[in-house]
């Protein structure tokens, strides 16, 4: 009985192979179809981990959202940042151990907040030896570095540009109106060539006025120009490379807020959406854009890649400007993230960052 059913098996495969040879359209399409199911196999071979973490991220950000009540920003504020320590932009010698993005935290054991405090330190110096204690992508050491003496002035000097605070104008993304907490830009605030998030202290949103728009071109990139007041709005306490994180003092910031579903990274569809950002009428408005491409293993603050199609936005601001960082991106009436860059090649397009990683960094920077 084997035999008989090993023989039927084996004259149907001479049957299908001699309807392959005598079908070469057939033959291309399981060929084609085979090589599909090849290529599909290899991807999520090759980017398992990822996919997992994606789907992980997103269950552990539903869980955090169940306590909150997220609402819609859109609102154009100012931005003020005071660095914890000073931060090295730039060095002026290759004699020292100091790298671009180290922060210095402290000069002969005296604690450092900006400039002129450090400069205080090396003139008190006279020439000599100074120990510096450095924190370097969150570790801490200690260092020596010999002041030299300007040869004009006379006076000692590190020969070090350093920055201690930051200033400008973003955008909020949301709100949590359960907690009064706020995230907003979608990316860090950077100094330096190297983007190096600056670490910080104390910082602040304040109200603004939004007086112009400077249109962007290629290699031009835009800009929001607005005032940045004495009227504090909130406290920072949170800066990391995917948006600034703090809490709402004035609560008026928060009236008639309404809760907003957030649709999770792996339904985002390309096509259609739409973002909320305020322009120099200083008026939270809708604006139509297209998600051209969804990345959906990237982990960063490029996850989606958007293109301004907006008729009224283009003629205003020729695109992405700076100053939109943080503008909400909606699809089906959901928040899926905000606007994080522009391609300096084309102002009309640019990315954006998953409204799940900015969650998760907004409960980090809080906690």
């Amino acid at each position: 009985m084997l035999k008989n059913i090993f023989i039927k098996i084996k004259d149907k495969i001479l049957e299908f192979d001699n309807f392959l040879m005598n079908n070469k359209k057939a033959k291309r399409v399981i060929l084609g179809l085979f090589c599909i199911f090849v290529l599909i196999f290899a991807y999520f071979l090759l980017n398992y981990s990822e996919l997992v973490a994606v789907y992980k991220l997103e269950k552990e950000v539903s869980d955090k959202v169940k306590d909150m009540k997220i609402a819609l920003g859109g609102e154009a504020v100012g931005i003020k940042l005071l660095a914890t320590g000073v931060l090295v932009i730039e060095l002026d010698r290759t004699d020292t151990s100091l790298q671009i993005g180290d922060v210095i935290l402290s000069a002969n054991d005296i604690k450092v907040q900006s400039d002129s405090e450090l400069q205080k330190v090396v003139k008190d110096s006279n020439g000599k030896e100074i120990t510096l204690k450095v924190s370097r992508n969150k570790e801490e050491f200690d260092t020596k570095i010999t002041p030299i003496q300007d040869s004009i002035s006379k006076e000692y000097r590190l020969g070090l540009w350093v920055k201690d605070s930051s200033a400008g104008v973003g955008t909020i993304t949301f709100y949590d109106l359960n907690s009064n907490k706020f995230a907003a830009l979608g990316h860090g605030v950077t100094e330096t060539k190297e983007n190096y998030v600056l670490p910080i202290d104390v910082g602040g949103i304040t109200s603004t006025t939004i007086y112009s728009v400077k249109k962007g071109i290629p290699r031009v990139p835009g800009e929001l120009k607005g005032s940045i007041t004495n009227n504090i709005l909130g406290e920072i306490n949170g800066n990391t490379d995917k948006g600034i994180y703090g809490k709402v003092l004035d609560e008026k910031l928060l009236e008639g807020k309404k809760e907003i579903e957030i649709l999770p990274k792996s339904k985002i569809k390309e096509g259609k959406a739409s973002i909320i950002c305020t322009l120099d009428d200083n008026t939270k408005k809708e604006y139509e854009v297209n998600i051209e491409k969804v990345l959906l293993t990237s982990s960063g603050n490029k996850n989606m890649i958007i293109k301004i199609t907006d008729k009224e936005l283009l003629e205003k601001t020729g695109g992405i400007v700076q100053g939109m960082s943080g503008s909400p991106i909606i699809q089906d009436g959901k928040l899926i993230g905000s606007v994080t860059h522009v391609f300096l090649n084309d102002c009309t397009r640019g990315y954006g960052v998953f409204i799940e990683n900015m969650i998760e960094d907004m409960s980090l920077s809080n906690e």
